[in-house]
């Protein structure tokens, strides 16, 4: 190419490439071509016409973004994971008598001792006297449906109701609970007025007026849910010597009474014993489990 001339049919090799953009060509060095090949088209332009110089100037712009363009394609791209939730501990099992504090479980699967024997099932007068929880426990999820619910405990069953409380909004506000099938979620409220349904520990006789608890201890009367306040303290069957998952087994049945929910049976032995199904006897091959998505 004569005196005047510059290269247009491979801008690439102008820039100092030789025939290709390499996958290890920096912005630095595309810099430092680009000002190279630049400044030798000045020379020429000089030469050949101010119409001409701003013709390289424009097509060096366009190398130029290229070049940018296929570095940031073959840079990864990474974002850092973090967790969506989690499962806190629940709080200690309730009982009526002062006990030695147990550490709570968060197992799906507790493991019963075959030395144990099921414990006695004690027997409690009905009062007909109620003390409601007073605090208040908001729901952890921001999807579904949103049910405020209130406590209550008999005076007999000798329990206090604000730890019964927070026990029972550890156990629906949990996502093994109900409130996993992201379609509700749940509000321990202080006031029962602004309450759609109850949560009851009462004593056999006081659940019997108002409805048929079933083997697992729990029934449903219209919008409440009531438990036996006589099995609470004494966990049964394969869940003996576990009473946190007993009480979160007995939480989550009468809950899910009050959803709809059909009683269910087991249907893979060693698998984990459906929430529905009363687990208070023999478990037909299937493994004690308190939770609806374990």
């Amino acid at each position: 190419m004569g005196t005047g001339a510059f290269c247009i049919p491979d801008p690439w090799e102008c820039l100092g490439y030789g025939g290709g953009v390499s996958q290890q060509t920096s912005p630095r060095d595309v810099r430092a071509a680009l000002s190279g090949a630049l400044s030798r088209a000045r020379d020429g332009a000089r030469r050949m016409g101010p119409r001409l110089w701003a013709v390289i100037a424009v097509g060096a712009v366009v190398v130029l973004s290229v070049v940018v363009w296929a570095n940031s394609m073959l840079t990864p791209v990474t974002r850092a994971g973090h967790p969506t939730s989690t499962v806190s501990p629940l709080p200690a099992p309730t009982t009526a008598t002062p006990t030695v504090s147990a550490t709570p479980s968060t197992s799906g699967s507790p493991t019963p001792s075959a030395s144990t024997p099921p414990p006695k099932v004690p027997t409690l007068k009905a009062s007909g006297k109620f003390t409601t929880s007073n605090v208040n426990v908001g729901a952890v999820s921001s999807s579904g449906d949103l049910r405020r619910y209130s406590v209550r405990v008999e005076t007999t069953a000798k329990l206090d109701a604000n730890k019964v409380g927070r026990q029972l909004a550890g156990v629906l506000n949990d996502p093994r609970s109900w409130t996993g099938s992201g379609g509700v979620r749940f509000a321990l409220v202080a006031d029962p007025g602004k309450a759609d349904f109850s949560i009851t520990l009462g004593a056999p006789d006081t659940i019997a007026k108002l409805c048929k608890a079933d083997a697992a201890g729990t029934c449903t009367d219209s919008a409440d849910v009531l438990i036996n306040a006589a099995l609470w303290p004494a966990a049964q069957g394969d869940f003996a010597g576990d009473p946190t998952a007993w009480q979160s087994y007995l939480v989550n049945h009468g809950m899910g009474q009050l959803l709809g929910e059909n009683p269910a049976e087991c249907q893979r032995k060693g698998g984990p014993a459906p929430v529905m199904m009363a687990q208070a006897g023999d478990l037909d091959g299937c493994v004690a489990n308190p939770w609806p998505y374990p």
